[in-house]
């Protein structure tokens, strides 16, 4: 008994904490144990580690839940358009009101050269006051409507010029320029370097970080995707890597690409305008989940696409702007 006593003492001193450990964790086998042991500091170091990724998950999830509901239909997507659209054809018909009241003025202005000088040819000079011995009564007021005439001519002539400088530029490059969003939906993926999907898929380089050559727009299966300017299909079909996919030459240096969709609505050669549907959207290709991967090409390399996105509201705010 009295050599049991000392042993039991031992035990008890070192079932005591340690004020340098909070935690220890043992795995005792037959032949071995196992002992590790956590400071206060460091136990609260990993639990705040676990609770900022846990923070994290909580924002991403969401973040997703928040962008789907936000999602807006593609039918309000083609109304967007349809009034930008209508916008510029607004401004298409102020210049044609403009064009018509110059040539309502220029035709007042001819008839009042006429009545002044009936053998005058139409534009010429007014005739001088001392040269109406042979010429036909002049009704009172002519001559200063004439002038009058002159004025608003000059006045709307200037006024259609300044719109006309204003929209040439606009309207050449609006027609064959990516100006709007290819399909309605979420961007799950932007432009340059990302965490990438696949080794070798539609980024260039390998491993864990990839080069993503455009836009993913999430959404539901069959989104319909539509052209984002007038132009050519230059490709329509099955693309290594892209799956069912279209190209658009759009210019002698610009093309569009559109990637992974579930069918397609268009053929090789087939000229298309703004707005077109070209397919559906799909996960064909490599390919995670349903998205549209969309890219701008100029001159043949890829570039960021979101600038193009919303051109034409840009350019439809510059027409409304004075010069």
């Amino acid at each position: 008994m009295s050599n049991q006593k000392p042993e039991r003492r031992r035990a008890l001193r070192s079932s005591r904490p340690d004020s340098g450990r909070w935690l220890t964790v043992m795995v005792v086998f037959s032949h071995r144990t196992f002992r590790w042991s956590l400071t206060r500091r460091t136990m609260l170091w990993v639990l705040g580690v676990v609770a900022g990724f846990w923070a994290l998950a909580m924002i991403g999830s969401g973040y997703g839940f928040w962008a789907t509901k936000k999602i807006m239909s593609f039918s309000y997507l083609q109304k967007e358009t349809q009034g930008q659209q209508e916008q510029l054809r607004l401004s298409l018909d102020q210049a044609q009101a403009l064009e018509n009241e110059m040539n309502t003025l220029r035709k007042q202005h001819t008839e009042l050269l006429k009545l002044l000088d009936p053998k005058a040819p139409s534009g010429s000079p007014l005739p001088a006051p001392s040269g109406q011995s042979n010429a036909s009564p002049i009704p009172p007021g002519t001559r200063e409507r004439l002038a009058r005439l002159r004025q608003d001519l000059d006045a709307t002539t200037k006024l259609a010029e300044g719109l006309k400088a204003r929209m040439e530029p606009v309207i050449k490059a609006w027609s064959h320029t990516p100006s709007i969003p290819p399909t309605a939906g979420y961007l799950s993926s932007g432009f340059g370097v990302r965490v990438s999907p696949f080794s070798r898929s539609n980024e260039e380089g390998d491993g864990l970080l990839g080069y993503h050559t455009g836009l993913d727009i999430s959404n539901a299966l069959d989104t319909p995707i539509q052209a984002t300017a007038d132009g050519q299909i230059e490709e329509a079909g099955w693309i290594d890597r892209y799956g069912w996919s279209v190209i658009i030459r759009h210019s002698e240096e610009r093309e569009t690409l559109y990637a992974h969709l579930s069918r397609l609505n268009v053929k090789v050669g087939q000229m298309v305008s703004r707005g077109n549907i070209l397919g559906f959207m799909g996960r064909s290709g490599n390919a995670t989940g349903v998205h549209l991967h969309y890219e701008v090409r100029q001159n043949g390399k890829p570039v960021n696409p979101q600038p193009y996105l919303r051109l034409q509201r840009q350019w439809l705010s510059a027409l409304g702007r004075p010069s």
